[in-house]
């Protein structure tokens, strides 16, 4: 059993431990430390863990084998290196960092320390996108061409001043970090590595002063091509569409549910292992995947499988959302995304 740490106590913190503790017989969550007494109290006496009263505790602790990186998106590397100094494993949440610098940082001092570094893309193991990577190396789809990914919430709608994800340092691009990060993941999974973007991103209706709005085009180092759009401040509509010359594979409902169309047939759905209709209660889609993404990590930490998305893979995603933001910095002008080593 992985005895892991969670740092940083805020919504998806508690997702985390809502998915995993006491369901999952690989990890558990033993600890945990915010700046904030309150929270860790609060989260101590939910999910029946012990308390630090710092980061640097935890990471004294030979009890504690990994830590769970929820912190501001701008810290995750820096408290990822502390943990790899330390010895501990790192499951940090996506986006892994907010620059290639960083991210590549950070995984070399992973590798030197000899400790595993893991970067929560819960989408890459989604029902669908499991099917869909199948069906495209089978080649059912004949020659892919381009793919359309969005995902967009209201989020923004709610943020008040002071909220750190509220803040254009944090949340470079709006939904692009908690969103749109995910879609870009399924695309360069599916697809291949991005070379380059065209993109724009503003803000529109958000009470905040962050951009609610963003979309790109990118094409691939193969010359395939995608769209990519994350609205902050719509209602909730995910979906990722792969186009080849033989069908057109739609896949909706958080990744879960998957529909065919070939020739002059109408959409067909596609049985997916195991099989995920749709739920009503979003949340539960949602922590199914949470639970898979851990039990790899812990999977990954035991020896039993390496960890599903390579932290190279992550990097890159790092790089594709920087070069996004700098096209839209420039008014939309194509720009190329840094190699990722």
């Amino acid at each position: 059993m992985l005895r892991a740490a969670s740092i940083g106590l805020g919504w998806w913190s508690d997702e985390l431990a809502h998915a995993v503790q006491g369901s999952s017989d690989r990890i558990r969550i033993d600890s945990c430390y915010s700046r904030s007494a309150e929270k860790r109290q609060k989260f101590a006496a939910g999910f029946g863990t012990r308390s630090h009263d710092s980061y640097e505790a935890v990471l004294a602790d030979p009890a504690i084998d990994a830590v769970l990186l929820t912190t501001p998106h701008s810290l995750h590397g820096a408290h990822a290196r502390q943990a790899a100094a330390a010895g501990k494993h790192v499951f940090v949440e996506k986006p892994f960092t907010l620059t290639l610098a960083d991210a590549q940082a950070t995984i070399a001092a992973c590798r030197a320390a000899g400790v595993v570094l893991a970067v929560g893309h819960n989408r890459r193991l989604a029902p669908a996108t499991r099917k869909l990577k199948e069906m495209i190396e089978a080649g059912e789809l004949g020659t892919v061409l381009h793919a359309e990914a969005q995902f967009s919430v209201p989020g923004a709608l709610g943020y008040k001043e002071g909220f750190w994800r509220a803040s254009r340092a944090e949340s470079p691009g709006g939904g692009m970090t908690g969103l749109g990060i995910h879609m870009v993941d399924a695309i360069a999974h599916l697809l291949g590595p991005v070379a380059r973007v065209c993109a724009f991103s503003k803000r529109q209706a958000a009470p905040v002063d962050i951009d609610d709005t963003t979309v790109a085009i990118m094409e691939c180092a193969n010359g395939r091509t995608a769209y990519l759009g994350t609205i902050f401040a719509t209602q909730p509509t995910r979906f990722l569409n792969v186009y080849g010359t033989r069908a057109a594979a739609h896949a909706t409902d958080d990744l879960r549910v998957l529909h065919l169309r070939g020739g002059n047939t109408p959409l067909a759905p596609v049985a997916l292992d195991p099989a995920c209709p749709p739920l009503a209660d979003p949340f539960a889609i949602q922590r199914d995947l949470l639970r898979m993404e851990l039990d790899a990590f812990a999977d990954a930490v035991g020896g039993v499988a390496p960890y599903p998305i390579l932290p190279e893979e992550a990097a890159h995603n790092v790089a594709v959302m920087e070069a996004i933001l700098a096209s839209a910095a420039r008014g939309g002008a194509p720009q190329p995304v840094a190699e990722h080593g």
